[in-house]
C-alpha cells in the first residue's frame, strides 16, 4: 500500500488530501473518498479507517476541507455546507482523474457532517455508486436543539451574540467572532453535552483548532441531508449510535428507515467514540463486507 500527500483543486483554493493505493491492484480500482466531521481534520483517526480499507485492495483518498488543517482557503475554520460540498464535489473529481481508479465505481464515507454530505454528493451524483455514513448528521434542527439542551440561558444569549457579531462583521471584513466547537460542560461551546469534550480530545491532534467562526450556529439547523434519503435508490450503509448525544439516534434512523436500499448497524455507544475501539473494527468490517457485496466493486478481489 502507497500513501501520497496531494493537493486538489476547489474553488480558488487548494485542499490537501492523503491518497492511499493498494500494492497489489491488478488494474485501475474503487475509490473510497472520504472526509470528516464538524470542524475535524484527516488527522482525527482518518488513518485508522483508511489504512485498513486500502489494504483490502480500494483506494482511498482522505481530504480537508478548506479553511482546514492543511488545505488553503479563508477564513480559517468556518464551517460553510456550501464550500463544503463543493470540495466533496473535487475531491470526488480528482479521485476519478488518477490512473488507479476507476472512475465509474466511487463510493463516499463520512463521519457525522461529513456524512450528511457523502449523502448529499451520493444522491446529486449519479455516477456515485454508494455512500457509508458513520454517526450521521442527517437532521440539522434535531442536532442544533440536542445541543441546545446543555447551553445555559446565558450561553444561547452569548453563543447567538457571537453568530450575529461575526455575520454582520464580515460583511464589512471585519476578523471572524469565534466560538468553540466544543467545551467542557458549563463553558462556552456549540457542543457541550457530557461526552463532547472529551470524545474531541481522544480523536484530535494536541495542537487541535478549537475555534470556529460563530456564524455557523445560526444556520447549523437548516442542514437537512437525511431528507434526500426518501429517494435515495443506491446502496447507503448506516452506523447510528443509540446513545448519541449530537446526533440524536430517533430522527437518523427515521430518516435512513425510509430508505429501502439503506443496510442500518446499530452501535451502542457516544458519538465520538463510534470512531475508536472496539467499534472501529466493527465498523470496518461492516464496511469491508457492505464494499464486497456491491456488484460494481467485486473486480478488487
Amino acid at each position: 500500500m502507497h500513501e501520497t500527500d496531494v493537493a486538489l483543486p476547489s474553488g480558488r483554493d487548494l485542499c490537501r488530501a492523503w491518497l492511499f493505493v493498494p500494492s497489489a491492484a491488478p488494474g485501475p480500482a474503487p475509490c473510497i473518498v472520504m472526509g470528516h466531521g464538524f470542524g475535524l481534520t484527516r488527522r482525527c483517526r482518518l488513518r485508522d479507517f483508511a489504512i485498513p480499507i486500502a489494504e483490502a485492495g480500494y483506494v482511498v483518498l482522505v481530504f480537508d476541507y478548506r479553511g482546514f488543517g492543511d488545505s488553503g482557503g479563508t477564513p480559517r475554520q468556518l464551517v460553510s455546507f456550501r464550500k463544503q460540498v463543493e470540495d466533496w464535489r473535487a475531491a470526488i473529481a480528482f479521485a476519478r482523474a488518477q490512473p488507479e481508479v476507476d472512475s465509474k465505481r466511487v463510493v463516499t464515507w463520512g463521519f457525522s457532517l461529513g456524512a450528511g454530505h457523502a449523502l448529499t454528493l451520493a444522491a446529486r451524483d449519479s455516477e456515485v455508486k454508494a455512500a457509508i455514513a458513520v454517526a450521521p448528521m442527517f437532521d440539522g434542527l434535531s442536532s442544533t436543539l440536542a445541543a441546545m439542551k446543555y447551553w445555559s440561558p446565558m450561553g444561547f444569549i452569548r453563543i447567538v451574540g457571537r453568530g450575529l457579531r461575526d455575520l454582520f462583521g464580515a460583511a464589512f471584513g471585519r476578523p471572524p467572532v469565534t466560538v468553540r466547537f466544543a467545551a467542557p460542560p458549563g463553558e462556552l461551546g456549540l457542543l457541550t453535552s457530557p461526552d463532547a469534550f472529551s470524545g474531541y480530545q481522544a480523536m484530535v491532534p494536541r495542537d487541535f483548532n478549537y475555534e470556529t467562526p460563530a456564524r455557523i450556529a445560526l444556520f447549523f439547523w437548516t442542514y437537512l441531508p437525511g431528507l434526500l434519503l426518501r429517494r435515495f435508490a443506491r446502496p447507503v450503509l448506516v452506523f447510528p449510535s443509540r446513545i448519541d448525544k449530537v446526533n440524536p439516534p430517533t430522527p437518523t434512523l427515521r430518516r435512513a428507515k425510509r430508505c429501502k436500499s439503506a443496510s442500518i448497524v446499530e452501535l451502542e455507544c457516544e458519538h465520538m467514540e463510534i470512531m475508536l475501539e472496539p467499534h472501529r473494527s466493527r465498523i470496518l468490517s461492516s464496511t469491508l463486507e457492505f464494499l464486497g457485496k456491491l456488484q460494481p466493486l467485486r473486480e478488487v478481489e
